[in-house]
């Protein structure tokens, strides 16, 4: 698990993978779509690389996301099994956490992930390659894709393309959970 006081060791990695690739910051920050200053914050500890940018760094670095997040290579190329919701837990923000089902498998195309959302009035809005694809496990989620807005309860799904501007919001004051598959 990734808690806010061992992001340390994630921009030491980003640093680090950067550096042997011979990629400079500017170099890394125009390939991730970002200025540079915004990069040296996250290679600098300053600020927290949001796990959009982390995918599309780990992409770059022909490398897994959980080893930039975790220091661990996946090893299974073949079958990954998670019992009872047990993955791999990352904790990026307050009030937001998932965890990963298939963290140990190596070469994925997916990206499937529980996702746990504490009520909040203020959505950061993401963007991403791929597709996406929510299903409401627990609670209600108000859903921002682009300039639309879709109401779920559990039992519902949502399939749209995450290059868009969204964000994901539980209601009713209570927590929300999901799945989310991603594929980019």
């Amino acid at each position: 698990m990734v808690k806010e006081n061992d992001y340390s060791k994630v921009a030491k990695r980003l640093s680090e993978l950067r550096t042997f690739s011979d990629y400079s910051t500017a170099q890394m920050a125009e390939l991730l779509g970002i200025l540079e200053p915004e990069y040296i914050d996250y290679e600098t500890s300053k600020k927290e690389m949001p796990i959009n940018l982390i995918y599309k760094f780990a992409r770059i670095m022909g490398t897994e996301p959980n080893y930039v997040l975790g220091g661990e290579m996946p090893t299974n190329d073949n079958a990954v099994v998670v019992y009872d919701g047990k993955g791999v837990s990352v904790e990026r923000y307050e009030g937001y956490s998932f965890t990963s089902l298939a963290a140990e498998f190596k070469g994925k195309s997916m990206n499937p992930m529980l996702v746990t959302i504490a009520p909040s009035d203020s959505p950061e809005l993401v963007s991403h390659g791929g597709q996406e694809f929510n299903f409401v496990l627990e609670g209600e989620l108000r859903v921002i894709v682009g300039d639309r807005e879709f109401f779920l309860r559990a039992g519902d799904s949502l399939y749209f393309n995450p290059q868009q501007p969204h964000a994901q919001l539980a209601m009713g004051g209570k927590s929300a959970k999901f799945l989310t598959v991603i594929n980019e």
